[in-house]
This record gives C-alpha cells, sequence and structure tokens, in this order.
C-alpha cells in the first residue's frame, strides 16, 4: 500500500520500507524513523489547529454505588456509616440540609474521603429504634454541583424496620404562603411544655413548597410541632421564634402504596406557624429623634400607656404623646424640649420602665425638610407626585408637628375660578391631621392655599406661605369590584380585603355571611382578594397561643388573582369553607 500526501507542487510518497522525497531516494531499516517527523511537520503546515473539548456537560447527580452496611440494615452496633458514589462529591449546608431522626443530642460528625460519606455517631443510639438520615440536597458531586435529591440511609438497632409515615405542609398564618426550613417535630409524650424544656422524638424540614415528610416512625401516638428555630436548639425559647402545633395528638400511618386505589390516600396536616404576642411587655428603644421630638419602642402594642416626667425642667403637661397605627410604637412630642437630657417613667397596665434621653437641640438640623429642626411648619394635602387627587376621597392637611393654634378660616379653596366654602376637623388627639370636609368634582381643577400664620405648633413656630394647584380624577379611571361572599360554615365574622402583590391591603371591609362586598374606585391593577375569620370581633387579625391552646385566626384567599380595568365592574361569588 502506497500514501500520498500533495500539497500544491510539493509532494511525499513512501512505501513500505522506503521514502522518495523530492527525487530523493532514502533506503533502510535505520532511517525509517526519520520519514514520521516528515509527516508531521508537513501536515502540520496545511493543518487546523482546533482546541480540544471536554465532551458534554456532565448532569447526572452522584450515584450511591455501596453502603457499609447495608442501607436498611437491622441490629445495627457499630459507631459510623460508609457510603460510596460513583464520583467525588461534597456536602453542602449539612447543617440545615442533613436531618437525623429520632433527634440525637449529639449531632453526628460527617467527613468527606474522596467518594465516599463516613457518618460517625457522637451519640449512643438508642435500643430497638429505627434511625434515618435524610440527606435533602446536601450531597452533591464536586465538579459541576450535580445534586443527589432526598438520598435517605435507614438502619435499625433492632430486630425490624419501623415503616409508619406522616406528612403535611406548613404555611404562615397570616399569609398563606410555604415556609420552608421549618424544623417539623414529633414528641412521644403528652406534656404542655415539651417544645420549651425537651427535645424532640423524631424531627424532620420542610422543603420549598413547605412540606414535610416523616418516614421509618414507629406506632404510637405523637405530639406534632413546625418551629422556626432562631438559635437551631430545637427548643421554643426565643420571643423572635415562630410555632405552630396540632390541636390533638396524631397517630402514624402505613405508606400508602396501593396506587389504583384512589379512596386510601395518607391524611395530609396544615400547621399555621405564627408568632406569639409577647407575654411580657419590654421597652426595646429609646431615642431623641429630632427637636422638640423622642422615641419610644416596645416589644408589643401598648393599653393603657402614660409617662410621667421624672425632669423638673419639664411637667408632664409639657409631653405630647402620639402612637403608631400598630401602637407598638411611642412618640413624644415636648413643649419645652430646651434642655440636655430628659428622664421620663414610662407605664403601660402593669409594666413600668424608665427612659433617659439626650435631647436634640435647636441648633442641630436632622433634615434638610423644612420643620424638621424647629424652626418651621411643614405642610402637606396628600395629592398626588403627578398633581392629581382622587376625586371621591376626603382631603387631610397634616403638619410636621403638633398644632397648639389655627385659624381655618384663613384657609381659601378654589374650584376653577371660584372660591369655594370648606370645613376642618382634627382627627388625631395632638392635632397634627385635619380633614376638609368638602365633596370635590370629577376632572375638576382646584387650587389650596394656605397664608402664612394659619397655623402655629407647640413650639411657636408658624406656617410659611403654602399653595397647591391639583386636578381631581375622573370615575371612568377606576374598576369596582362586587363580591358575594358565602361562609355558612364559618362561625365567624370575615374581614375582607382586597389586597396588593404584596399583600398591602387596599380597601377593607367586614362582613357576615351570604353578604355583598363592594370594593369601589379602584385603580386598575393586579389584586388578591383575601378573607380572615374575626372570631373575638374585634376587626383585626389576631395571632395564636400554644400554651392557652388557641390558633392564630384562619385567612383564606380567593383562588385566583384579580385584574381590575378601568370603567369595568366585575362580578365574583366565593364560598370560603375550611
Amino acid at each position: 500500500m502506497t500514501i500520498v500526501f500533495k500539497r500544491k507542487s510539493f509532494s511525499l510518497a513512501f512505501a513500505a520500507n522506503n521514502i522518495s522525497l523530492h527525487g530523493f531516494r532514502v533506503m533502510g531499516r535505520s532511517v525509517r524513523k526519520y520519514w514520521v517527523v516528515i509527516v508531521v511537520l508537513l501536515l502540520g503546515a496545511c493543518a487546523n489547529i482546533v482546541a480540544p473539548t471536554g465532551g458534554p456537560k456532565d448532569t447526572k447527580p452522584p450515584v450511591v454505588v455501596k453502603t457499609t452496611p447495608l442501607n436498611g440494615s437491622k441490629q445495627f452496633a457499630g459507631k459510623s456509616v460508609r457510603i460510596d458514589f460513583n464520583k467525588f462529591v461534597k456536602l453542602n449546608d449539612a447543617a440545615t440540609e442533613v436531618v437525623v431522626s429520632p433527634f440525637m443530642k449529639q449531632s453526628p460528625e460527617f467527613k468527606i474521603k474522596g467518594r465516599s460519606i463516613v457518618v460517625n455517631f457522637n451519640d449512643t443510639l438508642k435500643p430497638n429504634t429505627t434511625y434515618s438520615i435524610a440527606f435533602g440536597k446536601a450531597i452533591a458531586d464536586i465538579n459541576e454541583g450535580n445534586v443527589l435529591l432526598n438520598f435517605r440511609y435507614v438502619f435499625s438497632t433492632g430486630n425490624f424496620i419501623d415503616s409508619l409515615t406522616l406528612k403535611g405542609i406548613v404555611r404562615n398564618a397570616l399569609t398563606q404562603k410555604a415556609e420552608s426550613g421549618v424544623v417539623v417535630m414529633l414528641y412521644d409524650s403528652n406534656n404542655d411544655s415539651l417544645p420549651y424544656k425537651k427535645t424532640p422524638f423524631y424531627i424532620s424540614r420542610t422543603d420549598e413548597s413547605g412540606k414535610f415528610n416523616f418516614s421509618n416512625l414507629r406506632n404510637g401516638k405523637f405530639k406534632l410541632f413546625a418551629l422556626k428555630d432562631a438559635n437551631n436548639d430545637f427548643l421554643y425559647d426565643e420571643p423572635t421564634e415562630m410555632i405552630a402545633f396540632g390541636d390533638s395528638l396524631i397517630t402514624p400511618e402505613p405508606l400508602d402504596t396501593a396506587k389504583a386505589d384512589s379512596m386510601k390516600k395518607n391524611r395530609s396536616y396544615s400547621l399555621s406557624l405564627f408568632a406569639e404576642m409577647p407575654a411580657k411587655q419590654k421597652k426595646l428603644k429609646a431615642a431623641a429623634v429630632r427637636y422638640g421630638k423622642l422615641m419610644l419602642a416596645f416589644r408589643k402594642a401598648v393599653g393603657d400607656f402614660s409617662v410621667n416626667s421624672l425632669s423638673r425642667d419639664l411637667p408632664n403637661s409639657a409631653i405630647l404623646p402620639e402612637f403608631s397605627k400598630t401602637r407598638d410604637t411611642v412618640y413624644l412630642w415636648m413643649k419645652k424640649p430646651d434642655v440636655d437630657s430628659l428622664t421620663v417613667q414610662v407605664k403601660d397596665n402593669n409594666f413600668t420602665d424608665t427612659a433617659v434621653f439626650k435631647l436634640v437641640k435647636k441648633a442641630t438640623k436632622q433634615s434638610n425638610r423644612k420643620g424638621d429642626d424647629g424652626k418651621g411648619i411643614s405642610l402637606s394635602a396628600g395629592v398626588n407626585n403627578n398633581g392629581t387627587f382622587d376625586f371621591f376621597k376626603m382631603m387631610r392637611i397634616s403638619s410636621s408637628t403638633p398644632i397648639d393654634y389655627f385659624d381655618f378660616d384663613k384657609i381659601i379653596l378654589t374650584e376653577g375660578k371660584d372660591t369655594v366654602k370648606t370645613k376642618f376637623v382634627f382627627v388625631d388627639s395632638i392635632k397634627r391631621n385635619a380633614q376638609m370636609n368638602f365633596k370635590f368634582k370629577e376632572e375638576t381643577s382646584y387650587t389650596l392655599f394656605i397664608p402664612p400664620g394659619t397655623f402655629k405648633d407647640f413650639l411657636g413656630n408658624a406656617n410659611d406661605t403654602f399653595k397647591i394647584h391639583f386636578s381631581t380624577s375622573a370615575m371612568k379611571n377606576y374598576g369596582n369590584i362586587k363580591l358575594t361572599l358565602s361562609s355558612q360554615n364559618m362561625p365567624c365574622k370575615m374581614i375582607v380585603q382586597l389586597v396588593n402583590d404584596n399583600d398591602v391591603v387596599i380597601q377593607e371591609k367586614f362582613s357576615g355571611s351570604n353578604e355583598v362586598v363592594n370594593f369601589i374606585y379602584v385603580n386598575p391593577g393586579s389584586y388578591k382578594i383575601k378573607a380572615i375569620c374575626d372570631e373575638n370581633n374585634n376587626k383585626i387579625w389576631d395571632t395564636g397561643n400554644y400554651l392557652k391552646k388557641i390558633q392564630p385566626e384562619k385567612v383564606f384567599y380567593y383562588p385566583a388573582s384579580i385584574t381590575a380595568k378601568a370603567n369595568w365592574d366585575m362580578d365574583l361569588k366565593w364560598e370560603v369553607s375550611h
């Protein structure tokens, strides 16, 4: 066989035992090796160099090839477990992803050895007990990070493997959103102090969809809890921790393997996670906000609140308390703030504490806004940024500081070119908000004029000229939603809310069963409808209390999002049920 390489006028031919190059003939075995070098050089002159590829990307997760002892072993008496894989692996976030159940006070130690994971037990294993190690999303290969999902290693220290199961879902009680990463706990005794003082017998964690699944449980009755564990100690011992609990003892069930039998399905438990209202009041923060204004933050809403000045230079009558909407923050306005410091005693029902403030002096500016440095009053009228005002609303004139003197007769409102008559009334106790009782017309131009000196605050400052031009909106710019609500099997009246995609309340109504709820003048956009079972008729959502066996008030969402359109009426029907 003869092979010929050609490039332009140059040629090379070689046979079995000789090489011919441009008329030269080389013979003999001793020189055969040289033709290889020449061929390689010539090929390199006419070839394109291409970088080698690594082949297709590896997308396969690690595969378990061996476990020592075998997965599902009985009479386990060792101190460690070895799991071998077909590739090099790593453990991601083992502290939260890996769940060992029943609970061990001393957590196992996990070591990576090449293509193996070794689990060393630091705790004494209970006799005649089935253990499971659920790895969740922790196991992944080193190179591409492909995750081996939900691998579980099971063994028993007794003669058999427990096989009962229990499943469910954990949702936030107020938002009804699934709660991921929550510890779900089973206790094998019935005592109210369990979550406070004792670690659970079995544990699991919720996945991204809020679902939990216990497997390899023994027969018996258990108390069921869920805990958003702030300090990872599996105890309900922090005021910021959220809890959920079952109303009664539960019994695990055999795994439903009869898929063809649609009537045979394991029960799924639903838990509502909530933060309890703190049992005891506590002052969290005391600070001077600006000249003449102090702030007190509390752990929970204040009730029968009072403040007592302990300074001679500032009597109680010179302090005006103002409460936030949730009443967990109190602002103290001082009529005589020109002192260096102030000590007050605050009381809320049975709670008493003192607060010491280092006051902001008048010469210190806290903001570029007028009125924030104690030198004047800043006014606003609630007009939209685009210079419009919703025609169906009552206008409020708000002051940056409490008002001591006012003359509403000086305020002038013009409709087009005509001056119209208005009436004002303060709607808060410290006179920072005055409501204008006036019915605006659609698509009309208005001018609001407040001359200087119309208002004087409690520090003696007067307002400057305030003038604003605005126009009102049209009814055709809004939509209306008519909701026929049916809640016959609910033993409560309903708080019905129209909320935006961020769960901010846009409108709120109160309804009994079989009533029509109307949301009018709704701006075009996407909304949700939320219903709260108001069991104590206080017109607010109430959280739960574990020791008192009170579940949080139930919350429901209309099953579809709502799209409001301009100049469009929408009719909806909703049967709210458990």
